[in-house]
């Protein structure tokens, strides 16, 4: 209403810069516009297209954001092509992402597919690392992996599993719990445990519990120095001396 007032009461009274008769604004576009030529039935496109090379991140960035792509498209040269409100991803003349355009500097604009995706192929990179883990360490591993194979178990959690006993028990005592689930013919991770806590039970040693830390940094990743126990060995040695100050 404010624009319309002021073309009306403002611009369109004014008289027509050099016009020698003095005609105003409103009156010289009243004649002109007949003459005017019909704009376009299709809307003119004017998209700004860049080549881009994503780096080793799924996200390509485009007028200081960073839009996110298919995980496997990373390091391949891609296009973006960007209209007012879209921007488009496209590799050769297949369009791969599309996101609506931002404006500010610095956003993140993320498809939960893609990060879906990313998160699906770490997982699984992760795991591949732990098998090949415990086929470098432990010579019975391929035995209890492809059993769970063939029995359709899913890997991946058997494999965080194991992982944890090689860490509690150390490579030879895994191997040899395996080896002996691979004869018992049940090789699942929860088994080869049980075939290691009762290893322990027999050698009278006490179950290693892992620490349970919270959440908090400051208590992860405190670094404690040990000390030695001499002086402890002393005191359960020598009774008397317990209540003695040190000099």
């Amino acid at each position: 209403m404010q624009l319309a007032r002021w073309i009306s009461d403002i611009a369109h009274v004014r008289s027509a810069p050099g016009h020698a008769y003095g005609l105003s604004v409103g009156r010289l576009l009243a004649e002109e516009q007949p003459r005017l030529l019909r704009l376009p039935e299709h809307e003119m496109r004017c998209d700004r297209t860049v080549a881009v090379t994503p780096g080793k991140t799924s996200y390509v960035r485009f007028d200081l954001n960073d839009y996110s792509i298919p995980h496997a498209l990373v390091r391949r040269p891609l296009t973006v092509v960007a209209s007012e409100k879209t921007v488009r991803i496209v590799d050769g003349q297949v369009e791969v992402a599309r996101h609506a355009r931002s404006y500010d500097r610095g956003k993140v604009i993320a498809d939960p597919a893609h990060i879906a995706e990313l998160a699906l192929h770490k997982s699984h990179a992760h795991e591949l690392r732990g098998r090949d883990l415990l086929r470098s360490v432990c010579e019975h591993a391929d035995g209890v992996l492809d059993a769970l194979a063939l029995r359709g178990e899913h890997l991946g959690g058997h494999t965080s599993s194991l992982l944890q006993l090689l860490k509690r028990h150390g490579a030879p005592e895994l191997d040899r719990a395996m080896a002996e689930a691979i004869e018992r013919g049940a090789t699942g991770a929860g088994s080869i445990a049980h075939v290691l806590d009762q290893r322990a039970r027999t050698r009278k040693r006490l179950p290693t519990l892992d620490a349970v830390l919270p959440d908090d940094p400051r208590v992860r990743d405190l670094r404690v120095t040990p000390h030695a126990l001499d002086r402890y060995d002393e005191l359960y040695a020598n009774p008397d001396r317990a209540g003695e100050d040190e000099p």
